[in-house]
């Protein structure tokens, strides 16, 4: 029944969706810090998640 379902792909999913969540977060300035270059970093970490969750998902 579980055959089909791909673990890695669940897993770096929900890593992408939490990255990406951070990022919105730090690009909504609801944290302490305000550092543009955090902003950067995060949403390029976001992109590369969801790049490595799409790249898995037949896997």
């Amino acid at each position: 029944m579980f055959s089909a379902f791909n673990i890695i792909f669940a897993l770096l999913a929900i890593i992408a969706l939490n990255l990406t969540l951070f990022a919105l977060v730090l690009q909504l300035d609801l944290l302490i810090f305000q550092s543009t270059v955090a902003k950067v970093l995060a949403w390029a970490a976001a992109a590369g998640a969801w790049h490595m969750a799409y790249r898995h998902r037949h896997h």
